[in-house]
């Protein structure tokens, strides 16, 4: 940090982010807020990840971030012990709060799903009631076969797919949204998510619809460069790195 930077108050940052994507809208069964707080209130720079990795929280004091912004919460599941290995514990050690936005980003305007309709180009996007799901419409109708490989290019990354219908009017809800296909409306042509289960392919192929799983990963990591967007303009004085990871896996042919 240079001498005499201009510091940012880590309220002012929270509650920006809390009107972009109020914790309150999140599911009941869902952990998402400040759930690892180092106490630090003013700060210079911010880190966003998708995950809090033992990585994303080293890469994120490294760069003297108080604040690691994540997509996927930090605490999900019940905590029977703690150890220096854990990964709250560890970003508390090096002085790192961890603000973890999940399905509220998911429903937010702007956020993970409206990132993804508008990575593949889709047009006049609604949101359904369960305030995720984003339906849009194609510029020019494609085959299934051709939408799953448009699909692939927009999201750098392999995609499964089923279907051989003309694919106009397309829904999305990035992560592992798989049992989403039992609940599309009418109309609906294909259905692009992270992650489908065999079944939900099935369901999928005998309704006649496209179905696309472009990965977990895939689906929700653009989400945190619209994190940098919005942070960038709010607070000028305010560095934000990105810690770009990739994907836990890799694909290969037999």
């Amino acid at each position: 940090m240079k001498r005499g930077a201009k510091m940012t108050k880590r309220a002012d940052i929270l509650a920006f982010l809390e009107k972009k994507a109020p914790v309150g809208t999140a599911e009941e069964w869902d952990n998402a807020g400040l759930l690892a707080d180092a106490g630090k209130e003013e700060l210079h720079t911010v880190c966003v990840a998708l995950d809090a990795t033992p990585a994303a929280i080293d890469f994120a004091a490294k760069k003297g971030a108080g604040l690691l912004i994540t997509h996927h919460p930090v605490i999900f599941h019940p905590l029977k012990c703690l150890t220096g290995d854990t990964p709250a514990v560890m970003a508390l050690t090096k002085g790192v709060s961890i603000l973890s936005l999940h399905t509220n980003l998911d429903k937010a305007a702007g956020g993970v799903n409206d990132t993804l309709a508008a990575l593949l180009g889709l047009c006049d996007v609604i949101t359904l009631p369960d305030g995720m799901t984003r339906v849009g419409k194609l510029p020019t109708p494609k085959g299934a076969a051709a939408f799953a490989k448009a699909a692939a290019a927009a999201l750098a990354a392999p995609v499964a797919f089923c279907g051989e219908n003309t694919v106009e009017t397309v829904a999305v809800c990035g992560g592992g949204a798989g049992d989403g296909v039992f609940s599309l409306p009418t109309g609906v042509d294909a259905y692009v998510t992270g992650e489908m289960k065999h079944h939900e392919f099935l369901a999928a192929r005998e309704r006649g619809l496209c179905a696309v799983a472009a990965g977990h990963y895939a689906t929700e990591v653009p989400v945190i460069y619209t994190l940098e967007k919005w942070l960038r303009e709010a607070f000028p004085a305010l560095t934000v790195a990105v810690f770009a990871d990739t994907a836990p896996y890799t694909v290969t042919e037999g």
